[in-house]
């Protein structure tokens, strides 16, 4: 059975820290901040950072957020400001389904990412992710 600790630590340390994004974001390094909820239990995990580059922003579907794994995304809708899609992946044993929801500028993103998942025992578990994410700077490569 899948607990709130593993469930918790894989999602955090598999969600991509790349914001969603149309024109107007900035390239530069970025820290994401989440907070994973399980049955009303929230866990945060600790921030991470990543340098995004113009060319991971003119992809159209690559800065958005997903657990890691093989992930599918369907149903993407994009505005000036926000997206929304359907995303499926598998990570390990775990099968993740949901809906994510990203409002963004050009130097910081927030979200929600509402996930159904099961582990190879097939005990499913409703997880709803926050995400908050922003631009501290220039990427020091």
């Amino acid at each position: 059975m899948l607990t709130t600790a593993r469930l918790a630590l894989t999602a955090a340390l598999a969600l991509s820290l790349a914001p969603a994004a149309a024109a107007p974001m900035q390239p530069g390094r970025w820290e994401l901040s989440m907070t994973v909820d399980q049955d009303g239990k929230p866990v945060t995990a600790p921030a991470g950072r990543e340098c995004v580059t113009q060319k991971d922003i003119d992809d159209g579907t690559k800065t958005l957020p997903r657990p890691g794994g093989t992930c599918t995304l369907t149903n993407v809708q994009r505005t000036a400001d926000r997206a929304t899609y359907d995303l499926a992946c598998t990570q390990d044993v775990l099968q993740m389904r949901g809906r994510a929801d990203v409002k963004f500028a050009a130097d910081a993103y927030d979200g929600k990412v509402d996930l159904i998942v099961t582990g190879k025992d097939n005990a499913s578990l409703h997880v709803a992710m926050t995400l908050n994410a922003r631009r501290v700077g220039e990427c020091t490569k």
